[in-house]
This record gives structure tokens, C-alpha cells and sequence, in this order.
């Protein structure tokens, strides 16, 4: 019993903190898995964040392939900004869908943000350990229901840490604890579920270091522009004490799939200091538009007025009606604008363009006209400064029609604009623009937000590829599998 291959995804996984924990020899099983592997670094897509990046991981293709670039779709028809379940993606075929059909055995369990793909000679357990705050629906086979209730009749932090507030050293350890619980009850998981039969392939994904990362970086992190000594005393380091934890599941795994398993282990997009305009974005992008003078749109009126009539103390609890409310008021003004913001990851702004064409009401024409509109938004962004540093806000402007090339490119936004995040400590909280004046932007519950970068390490064999971007591992892990015969 055991694995032929084992594949480990850790989303939000910080190579950097590894290998300072490594150094440190507080991580044993992780070192002893990068001594025998051939280990790569490499980028996320260009302004992707977390839900790009493993999905084009699992499909072996840029994002311009598939269309997921966020869990919230922007549907042109419409206007309006609708749930990944809900939106009529493109069907993708991971990787482990192709070796099922080639009568492969294996089991997937928590790929991050996929859609289900039963399979016939396996399983895939998608979402089990939920991460989505209003969700606690179970996706697991039948054939799995008694051993999914012997280790979670129920997620131990199902309704996430921003549904409601949590100041008090108390009330943020209790919710680690969770976490931590969480971990633990996967490691028994796999422990069971590798030794019950042979796996062709098996893969094995946590993403507590994702939850942790967003909401315990200015614990964590003594440098972080929010950091609170005394809240770090009574939290001591739970970035560092959740790798700690996962070392130990990595031993499990490694000993469950027996020794002569080729391991992978896919990490990233890391995690840093949460600094974003994204909250910003559309009245910036609404200026560069129709210009300062103009007045505010009804959605960023509706913001203001609730800002001033609702306490922050209560904001939390009410943040999905508000942002439900302040989609549906935009989605009309949309129609008569040029381009606006969309909800993407908080690394990089995305923008749309009302295109001739493609969106029902569309106001920009195809070629000249359309690149004219992204060098308008290039420089109006781009104007914008951080007061507090004098340093432009934006790292970089990303056009997707020159970076992206696929069959659904056009589901993507036609704009990224990555944040500069150098040198900046507590997040943007005013921005200016000579031409353009000033936008106050909100403050995150977050505190950490991911990084552009990734880690893979893999089995000695794999040392001479080049890995650039998360597609390039898919064919070593192919490549791996069918090495070998499928079991019978």
C-alpha cells in the first residue's frame, strides 16, 4: 500500500521561510525531502495571485488557456461579478483527469480552487476542508462518507476568520488553534487513506499556511507596518508553528507512501505584507476615464455614506451585503463607462475594458482604439504616488492581449496592474496624483497578501528542466507517472 508518486501542494507555502526554518533545523522532514530533490524558484504569471496559479499548475497552460483567474468572474453580458461556481467557465482537464484516463489509480485531495472531476479509478476530495467563509458544504465521494466523518464531520474553520471580528490575543490564538487542528486532522487523513491501497499517483494539498498568512502576517513578521509587540508575546510566531506542523504531515506522508515514492512538492504563491489599491481602483480608474471633476458614481456614494454611518467595529460582520450591494450598484454605471475595476487577488488591480463586441454595451472599438485606452489607463494609474514614500504606486502595467496568448484570453481582464509593495510599510492609505488628485483607500482585515513567486521540488531525475511558471510542472508530474505501469 502506498504511492508510486506522491505529489504535496502547499498553497501560500513561503520558500523563504522554509529555508530559514531548515537552516534554523526546525523543519526536518522538509529537509530531508529538499536533500533529495532537485529544487526549482520560479514566478507566478504576471499579476496573478493563488487561484492562476494552481490552476494553471494543474492544467499545464497560462491562464489565457483557462479563465480562472480569480474565484469572482466578471460576466459581460450582465455586468455583473459572479462566484466561480456560478460562472460558465471553459471545462479543464488536470492532470490527474488525463492519467485516470489512461487507467492510472489515484486520489486528490484539496487542490486548491478546482472544480470537481470525479474520476474513475480514483477519488477527488475538493473543498473538504473548506476555505470559503459563507460555504460549509462537503465535496467528497460517497464511497469516502464514513471516513470523511471519522476526521471532519465538520471543518474546524469553516466560516474563515473575517466573518467576524477578532482584536484580542485570545480571540486570534482560538482561531489558530483551529488551524492547527486542521493540520493535524489531514495529517491522520492521509496517513489512513495512502496505506488503504496502492495509488499510481496520489496528491496531498494544505493551505493552512494561506489562511495564517493573511491574517497573522503583522504578528509574524517584526518589520510588518502593522506589527504589535505585545500582541506578537502573546502569539508567538503562528506562520513558524504552522510550518512546524506541516513538517510533521510531510513525514507522515513521506513514510505513508513508502520509500520508493518519486515526491513532489509544489509551493506558492508565498506570502508577504498585504499592501494593495485595489479598494482604490475603480475611483482612480474612474478619474482617469471621465476625469477628477466628475462626479462620484452611485456605488462609491453608497460607500462613503456607509463608511460614515457604520462603525468599524460592525463593518466585518456586514462586509459580503456590502460588497454584494456596491457590486450591484456599479454593475450599471459599467455600461456606459470605458473600462473599470474588477475583483481580483489584492498583488495586482484588474481592469476591464468595455470592448465593442464582447461586452453587450461595449464603447470601445477593437484595435487602435483599444490600445489608446490601455496607455490612458497605463499613465493614469501610474500617476499616482504614495505620499508617505513618494514613490509611484505601481510596480508594473500589465497589458493581457501581450502577455497572455489562449482560446480564453478574453475571460481575463484586459488590464493587471501590479502594486509596488518595496519599501512600504502599513499598506496605502492615501494616494496622489498631480493630474488626478487624491483617493483614500480602505484598510484590509488582511495583513498579508501573496507574493509573485513559487518553489517546486522534485525527484533528481527532473534536475535539467526549466521551470518559469506554474505550467511548467505538469509534464514532469506526467512524465512521472506514466514512467510506470497503472496497477491493476
Amino acid at each position: 500500500m502506498g504511492a508510486k508518486t506522491l505529489i504535496i501542494g502547499l498553497d501560500g507555502a513561503d520558500h523563504r521561510l522554509i529555508d530559514r526554518m531548515i537552516v534554523a533545523g526546525e523543519l526536518p522532514n522538509f529537509h530531508r525531502l529538499k536533500e533529495r530533490s532537485a529544487t526549482f524558484e520560479f514566478e507566478n504569471d504576471l499579476g496573478q495571485g493563488n487561484v492562476q496559479f494552481w490552476t494553471s499548475a494543474a492544467i499545464g497552460e497560462n491562464p489565457a488557456h483557462h479563465g480562472h483567474y480569480f474565484y469572482l468572474q466578471f460576466d459581460p453580458e450582465s455586468y455583473a461579478v459572479i462566484s466561480e461556481p456560478h460562472f460558465p467557465l471553459p471545462a479543464v482537464t488536470p492532470f490527474w483527469k488525463q492519467l485516470d484516463g489512461e487507467g492510472y489509480r489515484g486520489a486528490v485531495v484539496d487542490w486548491y480552487e478546482m472544480p470537481v472531476t470525479p474520476l474513475e479509478h480514483g477519488e477527488v476530495i475538493h473543498r473538504w476542508f473548506a476555505e470559503e467563509p459563507l460555504t460549509q458544504t462537503v465535496f467528497h465521494p460517497e464511497a469516502l462518507r464514513d471516513m470523511a466523518a471519522r476526521y471532519a464531520a465538520s471543518d474546524p474553520i469553516a466560516e474563515g476568520y473575517a466573518s467576524r471580528p477578532r482584536r484580542s490575543a485570545a480571540e486570534r490564538q482560538e482561531f489558530l488553534d483551529r488551524v492547527y487542528s486542521r493540520i493535524d486532522i489531514k495529517g491522520s487523513f492521509f496517513a489512513d487513506h495512502l496505506r488503504e491501497k496502492n495509488h499510481d499517483f496520489y496528491v496531498a494539498c494544505l493551505s493552512e499556511a494561506h489562511n495564517i498568512g493573511h491574517y497573522y502576517m503583522d504578528v509574524e513578521d517584526e518589520h510588518h507596518g502593522l506589527h504589535d509587540a505585545a500582541l506578537a508575546d502573546a502569539i508567538s510566531k503562528p506562520l513558524t508553528e504552522c510550518y512546524r506542523r506541516i513538517d510533521k504531515v510531510i513525514g507522515i506522508l513521506l513514510s505513508a507512501a513508502g520509500e520508493n515514492a518519486n515526491v513532489f512538492l509544489l509551493g506558492g504563491p508565498g506570502m508577504e505584507e498585504f499592501i494593495s489599491a485595489n479598494e482604490a481602483l475603480d475611483e482612480i480608474v474612474r478619474r482617469v476615464d471621465v476625469g477628477y471633476e466628475a462626479p462620484l458614481t452611485t456605488a462609491e456614494t453608497a460607500k462613503k455614506t456607509y463608511h460614515s454611518l457604520i462603525p468599524e467595529s460592525l463593518r466585518g460582520y456586514l462586509r459580503p451585503f456590502a460588497r454584494w450591494t456596491r457590486r450591484k450598484l456599479a454593475r450599471n454605471a459599467y455600461r456606459d463607462r470605458r473600462f473599470f475595476a474588477v475583483p481580483h487577488n489584492d498583488n495586482a488591480g484588474a481592469i476591464r475594458i468595455n470592448l465593442k463586441g464582447r461586452e453587450k454595451f461595449g464603447t470601445v472599438a477593437p484595435g487602435n482604439e483599444y490600445q489608446s485606452v490601455i496607455e490612458d489607463i497605463r499613465e493614469g494609474v501610474s500617476s499616482f504616488i504614495n505620499p508617505a514614500t513618494g514613490r509611484s504606486i505601481v510596480k508594473r502595467v500589465i497589458d493581457t492581449s501581450k502577455e497572455f496568448d489562449g482560446p480564453y484570453r478574453d475571460l481575463l481582464p484586459d488590464v493587471f496592474v501590479e502594486w509596488d509593495r518595496a519599501d512600504t510599510h502599513g499598506d496605502f492609505r492615501k494616494l496622489v496624483s498631480q493630474s488626478l488628485g487624491e483617493v483614500d483607500n480602505s484598510r484590509s482585515v488582511r495583513t498579508g497578501d501573496h507574493s509573485p513567486f513559487g518553489f517546486f521540488w522534485a525527484p533528481p531525475a527532473c534536475s535539467g528542466a526549466t521551470i518559469a511558471r506554474p505550467k511548467d510542472i505538469t509534464p514532469l508530474i506526467l512524465a512521472s507517472v506514466r514512467n510506470e505501469q497503472p496497477q491493476p
